[in-house]
């Protein structure tokens, strides 16, 4: 199970470069993907906040809301991830 946690953590912040370019360029359904995939895994390798808001954020896509307020959420969290 360590081994997961540390792969999770090193492939972070590229799943936060994927979704942030899945924002800017206004593509929901990569975001709204991205971040159910990413939801379920950050909860197995210890990560419930960032589970959270995956779903805050996906639920956004969903309901046509805009992205910012959540989409922002989520990257601050990845980026805090730290590799090792």
């Amino acid at each position: 199970m360590a081994e997961l946690a540390a792969r999770f953590a090193s492939r972070a912040a590229q799943e936060r470069k994927v979704i942030c370019e899945a924002i800017v360029a206004g593509d929901r359904a990569i975001v709204a993907e991205r971040a159910h995939k990413l939801a379920g895994l950050a909860g197995m390798m210890g990560h419930p906040e960032i589970t959270t808001s995956a779903l805050a954020l996906e639920a956004a896509v969903e309901a046509g809301r805009t992205l910012e307020g959540e989409g922002q959420n989520l990257l601050d969290l990845l980026a805090a991830v730290q590799p090792g």
